[in-house]
């Protein structure tokens, strides 16, 4: 529990040089080490990846990045989808409001699917017209996924494995309707003065059901995939130059969490705003929930960083050595 987390695994990667390792727990209870083979939930680190499908779907000509997201939601572009300029808000208001079933019934199941969630946020009003702001959306995301399953006719399962998961030999990486039937997952926890679900003791969320766990934030994977991820899809290997460009074309985003934002990605320079990066600007997402990502890689793909730890960070105790440790591994 050293840094106010049960466990944590980094992996850093620079053209020859590979390094892991972990430290800390994957099961509190069991008392169980962690270890860089353990899965876990990617969070919104999964949001780069529907992204790349998107852009692929562009290459392919399906899509036009500034033609409307039709037939899933009128009035906005695919691009403003991707950078969150859409105005869309999100299918919740309040993130304590949401948890609440949980608290008296930790199996409670939401009843409502990615359709239906995106329907109750297009009744609600729009933060600002398409392209006249940025909010962080996961609507924006849910309606990414829903357009990737209605212009391909399969499953964003389907499309993610045939696309990314199984040309990049991503084996331990997966789009599963229930992370914790995933084998080798690690627990992922909330600390014990959270405000969604607070314990006494570090509360075990890794069987919730919560409705952004789809194209929002649903894949299960490991340090050494999300690198080989980054390396790909910021390598060329996915995508074309121009729409490595488009990628990459950012607008400001005005919060901690990253400097700017582009096509599904975040440009970084400091971690949720306290480790200034001493090498530059990184490439790639966060990830924040019961599980904490950070996922990170030069513009090119030539070097990768990924620190991913089994808990909810709350305190700069916790944030302040997972920044340092990201840095040692992107800076080296």
């Amino acid at each position: 529990m050293r840094g106010g987390l049960p466990g944590a695994v980094a992996v850093a990667v620079a053209g020859d040089f590979r390094w892991e390792g972990a430290a800390g727990l994957a099961d509190v209870d069991a008392r169980e080490p962690l270890t860089p083979a353990h899965r876990f939930r990617v969070q919104s680190v999964m949001k780069l990846f529907v992204a790349t499908v998107v852009l692929q779907l562009v290459d392919e000509g399906v899509l036009t990045l500034d033609g409307e997201a039709a037939p899933v939601v009128g009035g906005v572009t695919v691009r403003h989808l991707l950078n969150h300029t859409s105005g869309l808000p999100n299918y919740h208001d309040d993130i304590v409001e949401l948890f609440e079933p949980y608290r008296n019934d930790p199996s409670h199941r939401w009843p409502l699917g990615p359709r239906e969630l995106l329907a109750v946020a297009l009744e609600k009003p729009r933060l600002f017209p398409p392209g006249e702001g940025w909010a962080y959306s996961g609507s924006n995301f849910l309606a990414a996924g829903l357009l990737v399953e209605e212009l391909t006719g399969a499953t964003l399962r389907e499309e993610l494995r045939r696309r990314i998961f199984e040309p990049l030999g991503l084996h331990a990486t997966d789009l599963p309707a229930e992370a914790s039937a995933t084998d080798d997952l690690a627990r992922g926890y909330f600390p014990p003065d959270n405000p969604l679900i607070p314990g006494t003791d570090w509360v075990d969320a890794t069987e919730l059901n919560l409705p952004f766990n789809w194209a929002g934030g649903g894949i299960v994977s490991t340090g050494r995939d999300l690198a080989r991820f980054l390396q790909a899809v910021l390598g060329g290997e996915l995508i074309p130059p121009r729409l490595h460009a488009e990628m990459l074309r950012t607008i400001p985003s005005g919060w901690e969490e990253s400097d700017a934002y582009g096509l599904g990605i975040e440009q970084v320079t400091s971690v949720m705003g306290k480790t200034r990066s001493p090498c530059g600007a990184a490439w790639g997402h966060l990830g924040l929930g019961n599980y904490t990502i950070i996922a990170l890689a030069s513009e090119h793909g030539d070097r990768q960083a990924v620190v991913l730890a089994n808990g909810l960070v709350m305190s700069d105790e916790a944030w302040d050595p997972l920044g340092r440790l990201t840095w040692a591994c992107y800076c080296r």
